[in-house]
């Protein structure tokens, strides 16, 4: 195994074990949300966050992205990557400033009640601290630092899980817990941000010269990223505005643990972006390639196992999770997951995409998945409502995965094997039959003998070799930094 490669699957395994931890504390936070706000206060929190993330959504301009590839592309060059550092943070720091102050203020003028209203302020300054806080990890991921976004997830998730339960304790409403989020949004910013100023140079400035040629080069990026925001965010707000804030909060709480799992697929890719720019831009299509199919075949064993087993066991984890009132929402998580591992497989392939600087070519895709898909929600969610968000999400998170595919085999003329996939998707299917018996006998027994049956069948079938245990084993001991590979 290659240096790169080495420390890219030690930075992997890194954050997997930070973003089980983190996960575990999501989703304990999630159960207790939902219990001491109930389906409608949890259907207005839903309601405040997909309203504030489609400002934070129009303001990202492809920032995130670009200065991973920018800082890829230059690796080692200090005297560029502080400039584009302290150049891109401000662009950031002054946009979110002023877009995100808006949000709060529309607010006012939609038919909301005042509760729902005073959270979109309580909840600014997570999506703004938020905000900068891509722009760090992109310098993270620029340095294969990604143990400290993983420490400093933990960290903000457990500042938010002890004020959620002291918010559980005086039993506080949906402000005071907004409030919680704002609080552990801000703790994962701000260990992010002291550790990253160790090795990288944040200086608020205005380089107008740099901006317009970072805003040349994202725009792309950033219009497909508001365009994909119409088929990510815009069925919670179209159902808030549609159906009663119970059904939002049903929807949410299955929503919300879709949002928690696709946290995993976006570190990978960060990592692997300044990786694939770099392979890219010095004409080195065989590692480029290896890199595709090396990620492809990880996700290929890491997300069957995941959509067959949810939809094995939705609806009991959801009442595990969120407790007895949201039982429904175990049929639109088994709905849900269907988008859940389009978007694991999509995203490796929309970030080589932007390696492969074809961010244009892919806009018309965007678009059109994007009509599309608002086409349907406004005439399908008035009728049947969370069930036709959740397959509409499923739709539009399908066709720009296969596009992502199409378009990154087509410009680097490469192939994938299905071996790996194959033999993954078999002993999936094989394990939802074998493990469903004890479905009526325990859920945790359930978990266990599933992922035991997986484990022995991808071992019997080769798709896991002894051979690629021990490599991971060795990369997580020793294995070189950012500056030693790039």
């Amino acid at each position: 195994m290659s240096a790169i490669a080495r420390a890219l699957a030690a930075n992997t395994a890194v954050q997997i074990a930070g973003k089980i931890v983190s996960t575990i504390l999501g989703v304990i936070v999630v159960g207790l949300m939902t219990r001491l706000l109930g389906q409608e206060g949890f259907g207005k929190y839903s309601t405040a966050n997909a309203f504030l993330q489609i400002f934070a959504i129009i303001l990202d301009m492809g920032l995130n992205v670009m200065v991973v590839q920018m800082l890829g592309e230059r690796a080692g060059d200090k005297t560029h990557e502080d400039r584009v550092t302290s150049a891109v943070f401000s662009l950031r720091f002054w946009s979110a400033l002023l877009i995100l102050s808006i949000a709060p203020v529309i607010g006012l003028l939609l038919p909301y009640d005042r509760e729902l209203k005073i959270a979109l302020f309580a909840i600014w300054a997570s999506f703004f601290v938020t905000a900068l806080n891509q722009i760090v990890i992109g310098v993270q991921q620029r340095h294969l630092k990604m143990h400290v976004v993983a420490i400093a997830e933990v960290v903000g998730r457990t500042v938010l899980l002890a004020g959620v339960l002291i918010a559980t304790v005086m039993n506080w409403g949906l402000v005071p817990v907004v409030l919680m989020v704002s609080l552990g949004g801000s703790a994962n910013f701000f260990v992010n941000f002291l550790i990253a100023r160790r090795y990288a140079r944040f200086a608020l400035m205005v380089d107008w010269a740099f901006w317009k040629e970072t805003i040349k080069r994202s725009w792309p990026i950033g219009a497909s990223i508001i365009f994909s925001l119409i088929y990510f965010k815009a069925d919670t707000l179209i159902l808030s505005f549609v159906r009663p804030q119970t059904e939002v909060g049903i929807y949410g709480a299955a929503y919300r643990v879709l949002e928690i799992l696709i946290t995993l697929p976006f570190m990978y890719a960060g990592v692997l972006l300044p990786l694939l720019a770099n392979a890219w831009a010095k004409k080195d299509a065989a590692l480029f390639q290896n890199f595709i199919r090396r990620s492809f075949d990880a996700f290929s064993l890491i997300t069957f196992p995941l959509m067959f087993g949810t939809l094995l066991v939705a609806h009991p984890v959801m009442v595990l999770v969120a407790g007895q009132d949201f039982e429904a929402s175990g049929a639109i998580l088994q709905i849900l997951i269907l988008a859940t591992g389009s978007i694991f497989f999509g995203t490796v392939f929309s970030h080589a995409v932007v390696a492969l600087d074809k961010q244009k070519a892919m806009l018309p895709v965007y678009i059109v998945v994007s009509i599309l898909t608002l086409i349907g929600y406004i005439l399908y969610i008035p009728v049947y409502g969370m069930f036709a968000a959740a397959w509409l999400t499923v739709f539009s998170e399908v066709c720009i995965a296969l596009a992502s595919l199409v378009m990154t085999l087509r410009v680097a003329r490469m192939s994938l094997s299905l071996r790996v996939a194959g033999k993954s998707l078999l002993a999936s299917l094989l394990m939802v039959i074998l493990a469903r018996p004890f479905l009526n006998i325990s859920l945790g027994l359930t978990i266990l003998v599933a992922a035991a049956i997986y484990a022995i069948l991808v071992f019997a079938t080769k798709a896991v070799t002894k051979t690629m245990v021990l490599e991971l084993v060795r990369t997580s001991k020793g294995a070189p930094t950012g500056e030693n590979t790039l």
